[in-house]
């Protein structure tokens, strides 16, 4: 098993595949998706994310062009590294349900790319919610926790067994799965179930996963859950965790400037901050 590990390719992101979920005919598809995430990461490391730490120098120090990257929204990734676990903010899973898209609330592309790539948010974003239980991962999560004990009696599992029937099983090649067998597809599901019981024993972790569990800070200071994270959010829901940890990828502008109150600079995040103790989540819509 372990020789025939090492000759599995790895995802597009450099995981090793699992090999109960892994097919040959996936390969040249990874191959593709990690070529593009190679060129993709380079120009954000050499280009992009150099300039991004430029002007956010120039908003911190107070440059010529502070006031004009402040208008501009502040480079959300800039933020992100400068304050690190201070925008991390520990909260009840149960009573985060409420929930937005960007795809709803962005519904032009290009606005879209230039929020997730910001960290003040302006406009009516934040009116565009819903309850996040009502969300297709959510009811995911709960069918196969609920079946636990027997998967084929699932929804989930049923659903992946007629798309494999009519000859479209599920595929991913971005993380080196293949659903074209059930029993690839109980594997599947099988992976869910361990990790909510890891979870339900050990708690959460918020070293799982590529991306930390986010979420945005409304006109009104509350926070709404958005896309990163939604299987771990619904894992701790469903299992009844007591407490995660969540990070705030993004403000509302109004918001923003009730609480730096026109201070700029260190110490504009220094309010930010403080204010983030404040915060509850919304109530869902």
């Amino acid at each position: 098993m372990m020789q025939s590990r090492k000759k599995l390719p790895k995802t597009p992101s450099g995981e090793q595949v699992r090999p109960e979920l892994y097919d040959p005919q996936l390969r040249w598809a990874m191959r593709r998706s990690r070529w593009f995430n190679r060129v993709r990461d380079g120009v954000s490391a050499y280009t992009v994310r150099p300039f991004e730490d430029w002007l956010f120098r120039q908003w911190l120090t107070q440059g010529s062009l502070a006031s004009r990257v402040e208008a501009l929204g502040l480079p959300r990734r800039s933020v992100e590294v400068h304050l690190g676990n201070n925008l991390d903010i520990v909260v009840d899973p149960a009573k985060l349900v409420c929930s937005m898209s960007l795809k709803r609330s962005f519904t032009d592309s290009r606005k879209r790319r230039t929020a997730s790539n910001r960290f003040i948010w302006p406009g009516d974003w934040d009116l565009t919610r819903f309850d996040f239980q009502t969300s297709q991962r959510y009811r995911f999560i709960s069918d196969i926790w609920q079946h636990r004990r027997d998967l084929d009696q699932s929804c989930a599992y049923q659903d992946f067994l007629e798309q494999l029937n009519a000859g479209k099983p599920f595929r991913s090649p971005h993380r080196g799965v293949l659903l074209n067998t059930s029993l690839r597809v109980w594997h599947y599901l099988k992976l869910y179930i361990g990790y909510m019981e890891a979870m339900a024993l050990g708690g959460f972790d918020d070293s799982l996963g590529k991306d930390r569990l986010g979420v945005a800070i409304d006109r009104h200071g509350q926070l709404i859950k958005i896309n990163k994270g939604l299987h771990r959010l619904a894992m701790a829901q469903v299992v009844g965790l007591e407490t995660i940890v969540v990070r705030v990828r993004a403000v509302h502008e109004d918001w923003w400037r009730e609480v730096t109150q026109g201070a700029q600079g260190e110490e504009a995040l220094r309010r930010l901050v403080d204010a983030l103790s404040e915060c509850e989540p919304a109530q869902a819509a």
